[in-house]
């Protein structure tokens, strides 16, 4: 895009198409997620290419977890290395690969080949998407477009399983994997990110790629001489051992307390059956039914619930404060979650009739709705605010850690824990984690929304942080400038 083109098309076009090269990759994603849902129901059908078993089915759908910590391990030094765009642009490359393989493979191998490399470049991308989404736009925009990860989740869901549904698990592979052609496209499209070439001392680069995100506006110029500015390397800068440097970093308040918070956070995002319910909604809402609605039917039910309280939370989430979001999704969650299970158990005694057999899915999807609503998009829009920018890389990396080995583990014990007490001892145990993770979250989690990085750093060093407006902005301008020298 020429400079005479982009003048005529608004900075927040430009930032929508950047953000939507990533919110392309999140779509595939969900449907990385959801796909095992018909995948595997498809290969338990009579005259199946493939014959799987219990435990292959369990490893197909719980492997991404596994490939996720090889991912999120490598994305914080591709970020830094090799820059935000080809660090995107890149992990495609994986997924593409996995999709193309898992429509071929002719084997149990193939696919968990597939899975993992899908399960890799998912890793990459979950650490980079909101770090990319954060430096592609303006800070009035970046709420709404942290949120449309959330919704991303959702709609790769629901495109995944309507795929599933209407083609042969082949050609919904392939379907599923052409939303990484397009996230290319769109992220080659884009420049690299203003700060991460500051980052890199390329100060004409940057001042091209600022201007081509956020235009020549007055605030915007005075924006982007201070970043510049705070890329500015001081003399005399202490050096150490980079094990020295960790071991300090650990130990500072404004690092462990957002860490062990995001880790709460995407333990619930997990134990809240995020990845359960998408990898086994057929089997899952085959129970909660009695078999009184149709398998496909039910899966799409719950897939239709889900996105458009996905696209609700969109809007939800930048009008409400964060805490209210999150503990209202929690407490629906929960509540329904117990309800479904004890009307599972009064079905299982008799205590309601055949023709009431259904009714355990009304509380069921509005756990979905609970869930969606809070659980899935507020661990994503906290994660782009919590951490300082000095530290944001590591403090992803390492809560990240916890999202891929929840996501293994639950979705791995999820069969075996179907099996051994049934759908509702299942959601008995998660309503019970989900409420012990919200305790937690309510005493350590701080209201982040409207404030600057300033004011949440000074929350977690324990200082004074309010202050006016004009000097909140500069506390922040000075804060960045700070963060950027200790690096």
């Amino acid at each position: 895009m020429t400079e005479g083109t982009y003048e005529r098309v608004s900075p927040f076009l430009r930032q929508l198409l950047a953000v939507s090269g990533v919110v392309m990759y999140m779509i595939g994603t969900g449907a990385n997620i959801a796909f095992p849902g018909v995948l595997l129901q498809q290969l338990r059908e009579p005259g199946s290419a493939l014959r799987l078993t219990p435990e292959h089915e369990s490893w197909i759908a719980s492997i991404l977890g596994l490939a996720l910590i090889a991912g999120i391990v490598v994305a914080p030094f591709s970020l830094q290395k090799l820059g935000r765009k080809l660090t995107n642009q890149l992990s495609s490359l994986p997924t593409l690969g996995g999709w193309a393989l898992l429509a071929t493979a002719k084997g149990p191998a193939a696919l968990l080949i597939s899975r993992s490399l899908l399960g890799f470049g998912m890793g990459v991308q979950a650490a980079a998407a909101p770090v990319s989404i954060a430096e592609y736009s303006a800070p009035k925009h970046r709420g709404a477009f942290l949120a449309t990860i959330a919704f991303s989740f959702a709609t790769g869901m629901l495109i995944a399983h309507v795929f599933g549904t209407l083609l042969y698990w082949r050609s919904a592979g392939l379907a599923c994997g052409s939303v990484y052609v397009l996230s290319l496209i769109l992220v080659t499209l884009s420049p690299e990110t203003p700060p991460y070439l500051a980052s890199r001392g390329l100060v004409e680069e940057c001042r091209k790629s600022f201007h081509w995100f956020r235009g020549y506006d007055p605030s915007a110029e005075k924006e982007l001489e201070i970043l510049l500015n705070s890329q500015k390397k001081p003399t005399g800068t202490r050096r150490g051992s980079r094990w020295q440097a960790y071991r300090q970093i650990v130990r500072k308040p404004e690092f462990y307390k957002p860490t062990i918070i995001m880790m709460f956070m995407f333990v619930l995002f997990q134990i809240s059956g995020m990845t359960v319910v998408p990898s086994y909604t057929v089997p899952m809402m085959n129970e909660v039914s009695g078999g009184t609605i149709d398998s496909h039917v039910s899966m799409l039910m719950v897939d239709v619930v889900r996105f458009v309280t996905a696209v609700l939370s969109c809007v939800v989430v930048n009008k409400l404060n964060r805490r209210t979001v999150l503990f209202l999704g929690i407490n629906i969650s929960v509540v329904s979650l117990l309800i479904t299970a004890i009307l599972l158990y009064l079905r299982d005694f008799g205590y309601i009739s055949d023709g009431y057999k259904w009714t355990p899915v009304v509380p069921t999807l509005i756990y979905i709705f609970g869930k969606t609503l809070g659980i899935l998009p507020i661990p994503w829009a906290i994660a782009g605010e919590i951490f300082p920018l000095e530290y944001r890389s590591l403090g992803s990396g390492i809560s990240g850690m916890f999202l891929s080995i929840m996501f293994f583990v639950v979705v791995k014990t999820a069969p075996f824990s179907f099996e051994q007490i049934g759908v509702s001892g299942t959601f008995c145990v998660y309503a019970v984690c989900i409420a012990i993770c919200g305790i937690f979250l309510y005493y350590l989690l701080p209201e982040t929304k409207g404030k600057t990085l300033y004011e949440i750093e000074c929350h977690f060093k324990g200082i004074k942080g309010e202050i006016g407006q004009n000097e909140s902005h500069e506390g922040e301008k000075m804060l960045e400038l700070k963060n950027v020298e200790c690096r």
